[in-house]
């Protein structure tokens, strides 16, 4: 099986397969493309485009194509070879989805040469063995069976219609203690679909002895799968982490944080909703234990009140705010995208700067004056290529610096940070420099 690696807006030729980029850059067949480019019908995601005839431009979506023996994947720009940069949105997407992934298990499977399904199957199946040594959950299921004794309850409606010329027959109804229940037909399923997906052999093997574990468990096709009827109790909690996996594989819920395709097999990860998520989930870690309500797509506020319609209009949703006593303290707004760099104002200058997307920062106004949030907070991801300095706060912004502000009002400010996502071990540090420069915030959990 051939595997091609291309970065987030990076572009792949068109023309004969060539997987190891030899002679110029890699390349897909026309057909291969065409597939590639249709994403958006089957599943309303853009991971590809036409840059022209020759060639196709990676989207802001990650994750990986198969066709037929090839795969195409799409790795973010983070700076780092492809297994680091695999290892890091292993890292990412742990703290994104609770996938309860290490940061030694992810390391360790990322050294193989896989792409990125293949590593997201291998800590499936080996977080699965873990848990299926300990014992499968068994549950106490309902049944219904014509059997030649009573065992249970006899239904008498059905007893009349069906054994009326076969009285030696017993329709019965009984609770059977067995492990055919709902949580495990969903990891059945995840197996079923990840035996024809996986083109490792390692991984087939292991898929193909979780087969069998399985083996008194129900099928289902993934459209009728019980997801409603799985419950967590003290006997079953710890495969949560597990079904999260086999949800991740099994769920297409485009154009959110997964998706799937109808050709072959897909799985990708919209990273603008990633990004969020992940740095979202850290300033939780950090922030709550510094007495900060720490809240993702809220408190919700609305820009403006629509008279006409007796409404209010333009409903304003956060990222992520930080609050104390009721009150924003900062609100930070994520952007996956390159901070650009221009030529200083000043003509004599050679400097280069960074220039934030003026809708950006009105959007950043309207947060900083609708929640009276004295520091808001635009973070990007760092490219040590592209943004020369280090990670951190880049700009200050201090707004309508000549109003004389009163005494019962804060000066408010707007800040350009970036982070740098090369090692995740260091996340959290720097989240903490950027939001709180000069409060010690303690033990800081690991990412």
């Amino acid at each position: 099986m051939a595997l091609i690696s291309v970065r987030e807006y990076k572009s792949l030729k068109i023309g004969e397969f060539n997987s190891a980029g030899e002679g110029g850059g890699a390349s897909v067949t026309e057909q291969e493309a065409d597939l590639l480019t249709n994403a958006k019908v089957t599943n309303g995601l853009e991971v590809f485009k036409y840059a022209n005839k020759t060639s196709l431009t990676a989207q802001q979506y990650v994750g990986v194509f198969q066709l037929g023996t090839h795969t195409v994947e799409v790795l973010p720009k983070i700076d780092g070879d492809d297994q680091s940069v695999r290892r890091n949105l292993v890292g990412m997407l742990a703290v994104a989805l609770d996938l309860d992934i290490s940061e030694g298990e992810a390391a360790r499977v990322a050294t193989q040469n896989h792409g990125i399904l293949e590593i997201l199957i291998r800590l499936f199946c080996d977080k699965l063995f873990i848990q299926v040594h300990k014992g499968l959950v068994r549950r106490y299921e309902g049944r219904e069976e014509n059997l030649s004794v009573l065992r249970g309850k006899l239904g008498i409606a059905e007893q009349v219609r069906l054994n009326a010329a076969n009285p030696e027959r017993l329709f019965c109804r009984f609770d059977e203690f067995q492990e055919d229940n709902p949580l495990n037909q969903i990891f059945r399923a995840a197996i079923r679909l990840l035996l024809k997906v996986s083109r490792e052999l390692g991984n087939q093997r292991k898929l193909a002895e979780l087969m069998l574990v399985f083996e008194g468990v129900s099928d289902y096709p993934r459209q009728s799968l019980p997801w409603s009827r799985v419950v967590f109790d003290r006997m079953s909690e710890r495969y949560r982490p597990c079904f999260k996996l086999a949800e991740l594989f099994l769920k297409s819920i485009p154009p959110d944080v997964t998706g799937g395709a109808a050709h072959g097999f897909s799985l990708f990860f919209d990273m603008n909703v990633l990004f969020e998520e992940y740095i979202g989930r850290i300033a939780e870690r950090i922030f709550r234990p510094c007495g900060y309500l720490v809240a993702r797509q809220k408190p919700h506020k609305y820009l403006a009140y629509d008279e006409n319609a007796k409404c209010d209009a333009f409903k304003m949703k956060p990222d992520i705010t930080g609050q104390v006593d009721g009150k924003i303290k900062w609100i930070i707004d994520t952007k996956w995208k390159l901070l650009a760099k221009t030529n200083s104002r000043d003509s004599k200058s050679t400097e280069l700067k960074d220039v934030v997307s003026q809708a950006d920062f009105y959007q950043m106004y309207a947060y900083a004056n609708s929640y009276e949030c004295p520091d808001v907070v635009l973070l990007y991801p760092h490219y040590k290529n592209d943004l020369k300095l280090d990670a951190g706060v880049r700009g200050n912004y201090l707004l309508n610096p000549w109003i004389q502000e009163a005494n019962d009002k804060i000066r408010k400010r707007i800040r350009v940070a970036t982070i740098d996502l090369s090692d995740l071990k260091t996340v959290n540090e720097q989240l903490k420099q950027i939001i709180l420069p000069d409060t010690a915030v303690g033990e800081i959990v690991s990412a």
